[in-house]
């Protein structure tokens, strides 16, 4: 009796957590591919923390790639608005999609549909094309910026990408998609922005609200996901705990680089500022 019921608790719970591939993508490229995707960030984390700095350790910073950083960073905005607008008009505005709660059809292979898994698998490499962000950080000896959250940030991304193409990228994690083309276009069109000279930089003062806009997408990130924790409509629950969990870690990271960034230099220049008076009232 005991043992029967220990059988069903872990068959339920293996329908819950287990998903099998999805049919529509099996036969795909890197749709899925754990080998790919331990061994690209294996080669990832060791270039990016290991290799690349040790190579940088003796020589200057390689500033004259500036220009070629700017291209690539005026490309990132470019595909993704492109990304961003394609995927609105397969889903919401124009592909029948539920704002409030998107489910997923394994068997559905119209011609939207297949299109839109398509759309998923490109976008999934320009995620990959991400990486080269953190290496350019390298080269130019930016070794703050490639920090635990930066790293972990871009491989997550590129996970999510993998294992939604190979097992349903479609539905609900549509919006995910779309806010996140959104949040880089703002954030490469920043780092376009910042390597324009000075003349420039003095007028990025918005540069403490690419956090804000982050910790606002974790926000909706989360709440919609709930949706269809509690109203069933078809969405895979691996996926929902996935997202749920990510969202949580990824708001708690970039809060505490928030306080961290903003608040001890603001408590700084106030301790600057409390000097200056100080030295101003003794002389």
């Amino acid at each position: 009796m005991g043992s029967s019921s220990t059988s069903s608790f872990m068959s339920a719970l293996a329908d819950e957590l287990i998903l099998d591939r999805d049919p529509r993508t099996a036969d795909w490229v890197l749709a899925g591919n754990r080998e790919f995707l331990v061994s690209l960030f294996m080669v990832y984390v060791y270039v990016v923390k290991v290799g690349g700095p040790r190579f940088m350790k003796d020589r200057k910073p390689y500033d004259n790639i500036k220009p070629i950083v700017n291209i690539y960073n005026a490309c990132m905005v470019v595909l993704n608005a492109y990304f961003m607008t394609a995927f609105l008009s397969k889903t919401y505005m124009g592909g029948g999609y539920s704002l409030f709660c998107q489910g997923i059809n394994y068997e559905t292979r119209d011609e939207v549909t297949m299109s839109l898994l398509n759309l998923c698998w490109w976008y999934m490499l320009v995620r990959i094309a991400d990486f080269m962000d953190t290496v350019f950080f390298v080269l130019r000896k930016k070794d703050s910026h490639v920090s635990f959250l930066h790293v972990a940030h871009h491989i997550l991304v590129v996970f999510n990408g993998c294992y939604g193409v190979g097992y349903g990228p479609d539905g609900q994690a549509a919006l995910t998609i779309i806010l996140n083309c959104f949040v880089h276009i703002i954030m490469y069109t920043y780092y376009f922005l910042s390597l324009l000279g000075p003349a420039v930089q003095k007028h990025l003062w918005w540069k403490r609200y690419l956090t804000q806009v982050q910790l606002v997408q974790f926000c909706i990130i989360f709440v919609h996901m709930l949706v269809p924790m509690f109203y069933n409509c078809g969405y895979p629950r691996p996926h929902i705990y996935i997202m749920l969990c990510e969202a949580v870690f990824f708001f708690t990271m970039f809060m505490r680089f928030y306080f961290k960034a903003y608040r001890d230099r603001n408590s700084t220049r106030r301790i600057i500022e409390e000097s200056d008076h100080g030295k101003s009232k003794v002389q």
